[in-house]
């Protein structure tokens, strides 16, 4: 879900989350959630265009801009990016520190005109705002795709076309709880994932009084229409009705069935349902470690076309690592190259942990910086399976 929200005065198509969670809105004074995330520490701050002193001064802290990269081809890079754009990047990064919801639509045209100059399929923008205290850095990633890797890296379920009933009036309910909770968050009234959760996952819990009569609705609704909103998530042609539907699932009381749900719609063609799907199986991985999930799917997602893809997946991956020998086989065996090139990310998460995965599934300790080591640690590690298997 990519929001376009207004951060302590900036605008921009801003998405926002820790490794293990979604995109949520959140303003100034919302105060970091406890709990799951790998990354514990700030992350360091790369090449920031502006400086992010203001706390230390005593002044309110404003959003900078941290990190601007490309991910997706060997064609543009940042250096080419700006060289392409001009000042118009600079005046849309601008716009969008400064308030001026213009910044919206400059945002699109910037993307475009690199979709047209360099005949990428996809070129699309990513804002990212993560949980961090006291920092309101924001990472920027334009996301591209070349045409000869689309059926690689978009290998996605053609688009529902379907249309059905909202059961119960459950997908209502939802974006009802959803939209109050939200608005909690941004005035610092609510924490995201602070409270325990009645399902296999939910994003604001149900101890605040405004959330708690959703509980009852959500279990006993959910139960009752469950099979409706499988039809929903799967077949349903609007993308909101399809990423509502993941999250209502996780209160099936069928864990292996919420498994499944959501392992299927890790191919949906609509990011939010993508993303969605990734972050209820994280909740499962992390805290139901009865149900087995598959791992070659999350695995393809590693090279998927979004940051909020590609974020979700390395850390599912990693939950699943961590008790699984079979998970980290198979990250051995298919997974090295691509998890070296997200730890070059200025994406923190991307980077902290595809490196807490390499460290895990290798046993070495090279910096998340070399690069060198970890690409011959693979390389001497490829000869030997090459050896064993002509043996």
């Amino acid at each position: 879900m990519k929001l376009q929200v207004v951060l302590a005065g900036a605008v921009l198509s801003l998405s926002l989350f820790a490794a293990d969670r979604d995109t949520i809105p959140l303003s100034r004074q919302t105060s970091p959630p406890t709990g799951n995330s790998i990354v514990s520490s700030p992350p360091k701050k790369t090449e920031p265009i502006e400086p992010g002193a203001a706390a230390a001064s005593g002044e309110e802290e404003k959003p900078y801009v941290a990190s601007l990269e490309t991910y997706g081809s060997s064609r543009i890079n940042e250096v080419i990016l700006r060289e392409a754009l001009g000042s118009d990047l600079t005046a849309w990064l601008e716009k969008g520190l400064q308030g001026d919801p213009g910044s919206v639509q400059m945002e699109q045209k910037l993307a475009d005109r690199i979709k047209q100059k360099f005949g990428f399929p996809v070129a699309e923008w990513s804002v990212i705002q993560y949980f961090e205290p006291g920092d309101m850095a924001i990472h920027i990633t334009l996301d591209v795709v070349e045409k000869d890797d689309v059926k690689k890296r978009m290998a996605f379920q053609s688009a529902p076309t379907g249309e059905f009933k909202d059961p119960g009036d459950l997908i209502k309910q939802w974006q009802e709880y959803e939209e109050t909770a939200l608005q909690m968050v941004e005035s610092g009234q609510l924490q995201p994932e602070a409270d325990e959760c009645t399902a296999f996952h939910c994003p604001f819990g149900h101890k605040h009084p405004k959330l708690k009569k959703f509980e009852k609705i959500f279990v006993d609704g959910v139960n009752k229409y469950g099979k409706e909103l499988l039809d929903i998530q799967a077949k349903d042609k609007r993308p909101e009705y399809r990423a509502s539907a993941c999250y209502l699932l996780a209160y099936l009381k069928d864990g292996k069935k919420v498994v499944n749900a959501e392992v299927d719609r890790i191919t949906d063609p609509e990011p939010a349902v993508r993303n969605n799907a990734l972050r209820v199986l994280g909740d499962i991985a992390e805290f139901h470690q009865e149900f087995v999930i598959p791992i070659k799917p999350i695995l393809a997602a590693f090279q998927y076309p979004r940051v909020s893809d590609r974020s979700k997946a390395v850390y599912l991956a990693y939950l699943l690592s961590l008790n699984s020998q079979g998970v980290r086989e198979e990250l051995i065996k298919t997974s090295i190259p691509a998890l070296i090139h997200l730890m070059a990310s200025k994406q923190p998460d991307h980077r902290e942990i595809s490196h807490a995965i390499l460290r895990k599934i290798s046993g070495r300790e090279y910096a998340a910086t070399d690069a060198l080591a970890w690409n011959n640690w693979f390389n001497r590690l490829n000869g030997k399976s090459k050896e064993i298997s002509k043996k």
